[in-house]
């Protein structure tokens, strides 16, 4: 049997890929039926007569905040990006979005990264929760806002190192209350659910080290040791947004110059 999936910053591509082959014999049906039970059954506690939405990033958690969201009738979600997307990730979304979902464009474009080049390739914890400060959470504030709702529903977990909250609830100063109702839920839960809806899985997941850096746009690719591993990694996924990037960034230029790629 193959060994459950470590710590998502310390896991391989190699850990996720014999996991998803794996899923069935490492999350029994028998347990993530009663999992899926015990997770409804607290939802429904928490949420019922509540206005209620989730949030979704077409990442293995969100999709199964999805589905778990679907069988209590929630179809409102929000979809937070920029204009430094994969552009094969974003025609998936397109054709595998939720019904109900509204997108929020935050506006980083290649103009406003030369003005954040520390935010290139995020080499800090610091850094990287600028990203999420500017994208994720300025769209979901605006979301909860404006369709007045009670609760945003994350798929944030433990095993990935995420704060959820006593009770996996917790309101912030902006007064947006989120629930992560996945939060104690294995990494092999996640994929065994996953597997058994047949759910279509995003591309990002076949990119370099795809598992382990998940959904984002390609600027804030993450666990990078190096810039140049960044630019490294984009290039194999994608050269055009290499490319594209040289006719702005500096960074990107010397990086295409030193590689033998202009």
């Amino acid at each position: 049997m193959a060994a459950p999936v470590p710590r998502k910053q310390i896991s391989t591509q190699a850990d996720w890929l014999r996991a998803w082959e794996n899923a069935e014999s490492l999350m029994p049906a028998a347990d993530l039926d009663a999992l899926i039970e015990r997770t409804l059954a607290e939802m429904r506690g928490k949420l019922t007569g509540k206005r209620v939405a989730f949030a979704w990033s077409g990442g293995k958690d969100s999709l199964v905040i999805e589905w778990l969201c679907s069988q209590l009738g929630i179809t409102q979600s929000v979809f937070a990006m920029t204009n430094l997307e994969y552009p094969d990730f974003l025609a998936w979304v397109t054709n595998h979005m939720p019904p109900e979902l509204t997108t929020i464009n935050t506006g980083q474009d290649l103009a406003w990264l030369a003005k954040h080049p520390k935010l290139l390739f995020p080499q800090s914890a610091t850094d990287n929760a600028q990203w999420f400060r500017a994208v994720q959470h300025r769209a979901q504030r605006q979301f909860f806002h404006q369709k007045g709702l009670d609760v945003l529903v994350l798929g944030r977990r433990h095993a990935e190192g995420n704060h959820c909250g006593p009770g996996g609830v917790y309101t912030n100063r902006e007064k947006v209350t989120r629930y992560s109702p996945i939060r104690d839920w294995s990494h092999e839960a996640v994929l065994a659910l996953l597997k058994r809806e047949r759910y279509s899985l995003p591309p990002i997941y076949g990119y370099p080290r795809g598992w382990q850096v998940g959904t984002g746009n390609w600027a804030q690719r993450l666990y990078t040791k190096t810039r140049e591993q960044g630019w490294d990694e984009t290039w194999q996924i994608d050269p055009n947004i290499v490319r594209q990037a040289a006719g702005v960034l500096s960074q990107a230029r010397e990086y295409m110059a030193k590689k033998g790629l202009a």
